[in-house]
């Protein structure tokens, strides 16, 4: 029975666990808030808001609510949820008596190439990739108890927040210029190197190959190396423990859940809070915002994101039989089609194969296109599965994994 040969059947539809994908929905459409400003600006804006355009009235109003709200927050709760969904598949395995190694390991596989074609012809911004590289990892922690995941899970958060205090440790060891020459890269870039960004995403999609290869690829390595890979495993693995617990699957009492979202928001608002105070007494320093206050939202946004999902599984708790549950339900369903098609719906907008708005849209205009986004999503999802069992992207990954084509259409 443990044989390769036995592959595991698909969840069934019907026996899904409609808190995980409610707050999948939820995660998916807020990571558009966070990510609208890499489809639509120079990248530099998104970790330093005063690099390009302006930020007064109500644009900073709008970028604060989405950094103090959004920005990690529901990256955080995405992430966490990939764990769960490796502790279900492996459950469902240990209860048919099969081995998950397979599948899962072919699921990875599947969603690293996915990830990067979405990388290199879409969006340099994927997270795919590094989902499946860290995912690759991560099953091995599948069947450890939840008190050690948590550890875990905390050890791999706290490496990442330490590799960037010795990476500021280290400036006087530099080459002469180095410093300057990362500044200019990832935090401050002359007006030539932002019209250049701007003049290459506005060009055609083979010209666009020129930044957007580049940019993917550091992504994958060296950014991968010293940040994201610590921080989407630690994610990851309390992800695994929250399922394990109960917490995901709205198992856990009333009186946890309110537990969790009030610590949760309580210690992560604020912390996120110091951070940007910090940012805007110091001018938005290089050294000091890149390196040490950009922590606050890096442990904020956990916090935060665990307060989340208090809340939202709280609300699962009281039904999910009510129109905006089943909505919500309905885009977490179809995450992976939800989240590639923002990719194709932004890039369309803002690079020179569409609409060329890259760098034209203030940030009170993008918040408005998001929300047109995230209204057509719930839309479509909703419709979509009136009549199909799952996501074409859902779809297209399982018949992969499995081996064999899925029956989609709804019977």
């Amino acid at each position: 029975m443990a044989g390769s040969s036995y592959i595991l059947a698909p969840i069934d539809p019907k026996s899904r666990v409609i808190s995980l994908d409610i707050l999948r929905g939820v995660a998916v459409l807020g990571i558009l808030a966070m990510t609208i400003q890499s489809y639509s600006m120079p990248w530099v804006a998104y970790s330093n808001p005063t690099a390009f355009e302006n930020l007064e009235d109500i644009n900073f109003y709008v970028w604060l609510l989405s950094h103090v709200f959004a920005n990690e927050k529901f990256m955080a709760i995405f992430s966490m949820l990939f764990g769960a969904t490796i502790i279900l598949i492996s459950q469902k395995a240990r209860k048919e008596h099969l081995r998950s190694g397979d599948l899962q390991y072919r699921r990875f596989f599947w969603l690293f190439i996915i990830g990067v074609f979405h990388a290199y012809l879409l969006w340099a911004g994927d997270i795919l990739v590094i989902y499946a590289i860290c995912g690759f990892f991560m099953f091995a922690f599948r069947s450890k108890k939840k008190e050690y995941l948590f550890r875990a899970g905390l050890i791999f958060l706290l490496i990442g927040s330490l590799l960037k205090f010795i990476f500021a440790y280290s400036i006087p060891l530099w080459e002469p210029g180095q410093f300057e020459a990362f500044k200019a890269e990832v935090w401050a870039p002359d007006s030539q190197a932002i019209a250049e960004e701007i003049d290459y995403y506005t060009s055609s999609w083979e010209r666009q190959m020129l930044i957007r290869t580049p940019q993917a690829f550091k992504m994958q390595t060296k950014v991968f190396i010293s940040e994201t890979f610590w921080r989407v495993c630690g994610l990851i693995l309390l992800g695994m423990g929250l399922y394990k617990k109960g917490v995901l699957t709205a198992k856990q009492s009333t009186k946890f859940l309110a537990k969790l979202a009030i610590y949760g928001i309580s210690i992560g608002l604020p912390l996120v809070l110091v951070g940007v105070i910090l940012d805007f007494n110091d001018r938005w320093d290089f050294e000091k915002s890149y390196f040490y206050y950009a922590q606050f939202n890096y442990w904020g946004s956990v916090a935060m994101a665990l307060g989340y999902i208090g809340i939202i599984v709280l609300l699962c708790k009281a039904g999910t039989k009510n129109f905006m549950a089943k909505r919500m339900a309905a885009v977490g369903q179809m995450a992976m089609t939800n989240y590639i098609m923002q990719s194709i719906i932004c890039t369309y907008a803002f690079y020179g194969h569409g609409l060329a708005l890259f760098g034209d849209l203030d940030r009170a205009a993008q918040a408005v296109f998001v929300f047109a986004i995230w209204v057509f999503q719930v839309v479509f999802s909703s419709l979509w599965l009136s009549y199909f069992q799952y996501g074409p992207l859902e779809w297209f990954w399982r018949s992969l994994s499995y081996g064999k084509i899925q029956k989609v259409a709804k019977a």
